[in-house]
């Protein structure tokens, strides 16, 4: 039985390296579970994708083309990648392990951001993107739910599932837009390559969400929003977070 499959789940080891102590979260994808590489003796994060992914060959390329992709660069503002295995028919992710808060539960508790505040964390994860960048990498799913945002406010970006490089050709090239619609750019939404400005242009939703509490586009089905990134202006910020509240009387 694969660990995914069973919880709560009893510790288990990787390889006989990696011990898994609890889960952390749960994706569409995959799950993530806090654990410990006994090697080292340190704390690390395990990506383990959900069993029925298990035999999904072009799943598993991209799921290996994640870890190679981030390994490809370090950063302050990137998590690391340690290590990428498979334990029988268990594939795995080994990854720096960051204790804190996904920039989206601090969207859902405390937004609207003030203004230095949103800044402070854009800022960090432009410099994030621009070593990806540097190095040939495009994250493709810039979104809240991959900010890790640590309680001393260090920003580290993570999940390079979908990412696009250099390594890849044919597996995100077919026109089937990966990532997610709530900040995904036109030239994505219409099936057109990545690019650095793609993840750009998701930072800048993510900055408007931090602001203003919300995301600039809302609707019923996914095509209506990607609709509306690609034919519609968001409605300005200041809509919903007029500028008294954002610049308070001194």
């Amino acid at each position: 039985m694969l660990v995914q499959d069973r919880l709560p789940m009893q510790p288990q080891l990787l390889d006989g390296r990696y011990q898994i102590e609890r889960l952390l979260g749960d994706g569409g994808m995959a799950r993530v579970y806090l654990g410990r590489d006994l090697r080292l003796n340190r704390p690390v994060a395990i990506k383990i994708p959900h069993s029925h992914l298990m035999t999904d060959p072009d799943f598993l390329a991209r799921f290996r083309h994640e870890a190679h992709a981030a390994a490809m660069v370090s950063h302050p503002n990137l998590v690391d990648v340690y290590d990428v295995g498979q334990d029988g028919d268990q594939h795995y992710i080994v990854m720096e392990y960051v204790a804190g808060s996904t920039l989206k539960q601090l969207i859902n508790r405390e937004a609207p951001f003030a203004i230095p505040r949103a800044v402070r964390i854009g800022e960090q994860i432009a410099r994030g993107l621009h070593a990806a960048h540097r190095a040939g990498l495009i994250h493709r799913d810039i979104k809240p739910q991959n900010i890790i945002v640590t309680d001393d406010g260090q920003v580290r970006i993570t999940d390079f599932g979908v990412a696009k490089s250099h390594l890849s050709t044919a597996m995100t090239e077919t026109g089937i837009t990966l990532g997610t619609v709530d900040y995904i750019a036109p030239e994505q939404a219409q099936g057109r390559p990545a690019t650095p400005q793609s993840d750009i242009y998701a930072l800048g939703v993510v900055l408007y969400e931090m602001l203003t509490g919300r995301l600039p586009f809302t609707g019923d089905t996914p095509v209506a929003v990607a609709m509306k990134h690609i034919s519609e202006p968001p409605p300005p910020p200041r809509r919903y977070n007029p500028p008294r509240a954002i610049f308070p009387p001194r």
